[in-house]
């Protein structure tokens, strides 16, 4: 397969996303964010949480044979234990991350999506998009529940009472589910495979990249990829930054930041005839 990617951080911010990848394997991950000076129990921060992490999964991905979900967990786990003797790992607000991993294996193209950053396949019945957004569900349902308490308070502590209400409900059966100190949320990713002649390309990208489609529905699953193939990931992300900074007061398309880290990786079959130079 031939792979772009590009990554752009919520400008003046450390971008938390990160992304891995070689021809046969993708491994993206959004770290959460979480409002300044917030405690987490953890001294090193989300952008070592999501570099730590992701690594480990690409390790466990590319050598070995096991279901996608065993190697997430498994990644999860040792992750974990690189900072259990020096961080708090029961802190509701301990780093965290959605993971979307890609695989070719055999004859097999094998996929795997654990909260809402999404997978987008080309097949030759059409487009499917695979993601989680139960945690953008359950903060509207919050946010609207609380808004009473909320609205006297600043922009900041309002994202603060949020942030532990949402996180109350982290890894429940009632909530939503997202890679953190537990490796038992591996289980409950969405997965899939389809058989690799099938596939033309695919898409792995944080829901920052992914706003044109979710959140301002300018767009559907098809345009948004027809202009990954044309313009590849920069001019997706360029094109996302365009529609935030036309509403920077967040009127049109109301959400909780103007900008996002966007990422965006991009897998192709290669050409018949490159196939054949090598």
């Amino acid at each position: 397969m031939l792979v772009s990617v590009a990554s752009a951080p919520n400008p003046g911010r450390i971008n938390e996303d990160f992304a891995v990848a070689s021809p046969e394997t993708v491994v993206l991950l959004d770290g959460a964010g979480l409002p300044r000076g917030m405690d987490t129990g953890c001294s090193h921060g989300v952008p070592w949480f999501v570099r730590s992490l992701g690594a480990s999964i690409f390790k466990h991905v590319t050598e070995r044979p096991a279901a996608l979900t065993e190697c997430l967990a498994d990644a999860i786990d040792s992750t974990a234990g690189l900072h259990a003797s020096t961080c708090d790992l029961g802190n509701p607000m301990t780093p965290t991350s959605t993971v979307a991993i890609v695989r070719v294996r055999g004859d097999a193209f094998e996929w795997l999506v654990l909260a809402d950053s999404t997978i987008v396949i080309s097949l030759p019945g059409g487009f499917e998009a695979i993601s989680d957004h139960r945690v953008s569900a359950i903060t509207d349902r919050q946010r609207a529940e609380m808004a009473p308490e909320l609205q006297h308070l600043g922009e900041g502590e309002r994202r603060t009472a949020l942030a532990h209400a949402q996180r109350r409900l982290m890894n429940t059966a009632d909530g939503y589910w997202v890679a953190a100190a537990d490796p038992d949320a591996a289980a409950r990713s969405l997965t899939g495979e389809a058989p690799l002649a099938t596939l033309r390309a695919a898409a792995a990208l944080t829901d920052g990249a992914a706003r044109a489609v979710d959140d301002f529905g300018v767009m559907g699953w098809p345009d948004l990829m027809s202009r990954l193939e044309a313009d590849g990931p920069h001019g997706v992300i360029d094109h996302t930054r365009e529609l935030e900074r036309s509403d920077p007061q967040r009127r049109r398309w109301p959400r909780s930041k103007c900008h996002d880290d966007a990422t965006v990786v991009l897998m192709q079959r290669e050409p018949e005839g490159l196939m054949g130079k090598r």
